[in-house]
């Protein structure tokens, strides 16, 4: 804090201090002791000055006692955290005392234990992750008497799988045996991949036969683990009818952190999807995206929680993202396409046309519930799904074992990333990748950042930040009462918009009468 400031310009710096230390305080306790004391030394100056004018020309005695309160206000769950911060989740060992010669033997949670195991992780992955050895966990278990085998495979008929893989392939046309798979674990159906690809062969031999000729090698992908580096994007594909999903994935395990629909892609709107991972997840130490505006709150957000020599946020282009890249191609075949389709398929029959506000408005609201169910149904299926060149581990299980090995390390609550020393450029990319993003990705790719602040209303609508404004979809809501937009037609959700498109329109055709 600099003392010979004039007064004006030392009170914007003190309030600039107060936010970034209040930003620190929502963070607790996932922030580090040394980054409290940082802000308590500058609240700490801060107070001292204020306590020292004299001079109430600019500032009243009461004034300058109220910005005080205000600072004592974010020092004191400051100065908690500092002199007793909160212990990591688990220790490295615990002990327990017996009152026998030797080491005390190491207490460990085998409940943990058994559902990392569960999740897919050998056991000498398991045993280390919890630093001890395989034989040392086995003895636990004997010791508590609990079985420590592997569920057994679902004991399902083929004619029973037939029945729900058909019903999965329905809603997810594009889906490879993986994601199958996936699919039936999020439904409590474990079976070996053998089998799911012989059921596919039975229900689905025309997918099967044209996703062949579909498969991508893997590439080489380096972080210290799990919320080290996550990668987020938007997905434009929906777009034309009023879409944009937004994603996230742990660059480490691949896990999805979230997929979300919406009706824009306004800064605030990815920064509120940002904000309930972090409450899930924690905070990443680093986030990588593309020069989008819809960004730009994300990355104030990242740079206010770890500071800007961390590098905490890095923009690139979607070729130096190709972690969510990857994601989309699976999201789009797993979930995106079929939408697309069928809104295809109501322009050809006239049902829809996109340059109608009423019936923008009223395929919103029928088909992004299903929209969120879908990429719900995908998210699940892709962390559960087996991974090749990760020793067949699913998503779901690497993020686990690597967060468990972060705790009984002791860093997982504080920073979970890499030294900033390592972060470069070309940090969290995959260097070595064939992979490239569809050409109309890298078409529309924005090369460098941009304001994410509009005059008006109409200049964000021609930016493309939306199609269907909140306004109009809530007036529609209004106007169509207690309509289930949700109900189940049987015929995905077409009848349901057909009949609000028709019910908005005599609605809106009664109201012009009466007020004429």
């Amino acid at each position: 804090m600099n003392h010979s400031l004039p007064l004006p310009e030392f009170l914007q710096q003190s309030a600039r201090v107060l936010e970034d230390a209040r930003f620190a305080v929502s963070s607790l306790p996932n922030i580090e002791r040394t980054t409290a004391g940082h802000y308590i030394e500058r609240l700490v100056t801060t107070r001292s000055i204020l306590e020292g004018i004299n001079d109430f020309t600019l500032l009243s005695e009461h004034e300058i006692q109220s910005c005080v309160n205000l600072i004592e206000e974010v020092l004191k769950p400051l100065q908690e955290f500092y002199n007793s911060p909160t212990p990591v989740d688990a220790p490295r060992q615990t002990t327990e005392a017996t009152g026998n010669r030797g080491r005390p033997p190491v207490v460990l949670d085998l409940d943990r234990a058994l559902a990392l195991h569960n999740l897919g992780n050998t056991w000498e992955d398991v045993a280390s992750a919890m630093g001890v050895g395989r034989t040392t966990l086995h003895d636990h278990f004997k010791r508590a008497g609990i079985p420590y085998a592997r569920p057994p495979s679902t004991d399902i008929s083929d004619d029973e799988l037939d029945d729900v893989v058909s019903h999965l392939v329905l809603h997810h046309p594009f889906s490879g045996s993986a994601v199958i798979q996936g699919h039936l674990r999020s439904m409590d159906i474990t079976i070996g991949i053998l089998r799911v690809q012989e059921c596919l062969r039975r229900v689905d031999s025309l997918g099967v036969a044209l996703r062949t000729h579909a498969v991508i090698k893997r590439r080489v992908y380096s972080v210290r683990g799990s919320n080290a580096l996550w990668h987020h994007d938007g997905n434009e594909k929906l777009k034309p009818w009023g879409f944009y999903v937004h994603g996230c994935v742990d660059g480490y395990s691949r896990m999805v952190i979230y997929l979300v629909c919406t009706n824009n892609k306004r800064s605030a709107t990815v920064g509120d999807c940002f904000r309930k991972a972090v409450d899930i997840y924690g905070w990443p130490s680093r986030m990588r995206g593309d020069f989008g505006t819809e960004n730009n709150e994300v990355e104030r957000m990242m740079v206010r929680k770890w500071g800007v020599r961390h590098r905490a946020y890095l923009r690139g282009r979607s070729l130096n993202n190709i972690r969510i890249e990857r994601l989309w191609r699976d999201v789009r075949k797993d979930s995106l396409e079929a939408f697309r389709r069928i809104f295809f398929h109501l322009e050809k029959l006239a049902l829809l046309d996109p340059d109608s506000p009423i019936h923008l408005v009223c395929l919103y609201l029928v088909f992004q519930p299903r929209i969120q169910a879908s990429l719900d149904r995908a998210g699940k299926a892709w962390n559960r799904h087996r991974v090749r060149t990760a020793r067949s581990k699913t998503p779901l299980a690497m993020y686990e074992l690597s967060r468990e090995r972060a705790i009984n390390a002791g860093y997982w609550t504080g920073d979970p990333g890499d030294g900033v020393e390592v972060v470069d450029e070309g940090y969290g990319e995959d260097g070595e990748a064939n992979f490239l993003p569809p050409k109309d990705v890298l078409d529309d790719d924005p090369v460098a950042p941009r304001s994410d602040v509009f005059d008006t209303t109409e200049a964000e609508k021609e930016a493309g930040i939306f199609i269907v404004d909140d306004e109009e979809i809530a007036a529609a809501r209004s106007a169509l009462g207690s309509m289930d937009f949700s109900e189940d037609d049987g015929n995905f959700g077409i009848d349901i918009y057909c009949t609000a498109v028709t019910r908005l329109f005599a609605t809106l055709l009664a109201s012009d009468s009466n007020d004429g």
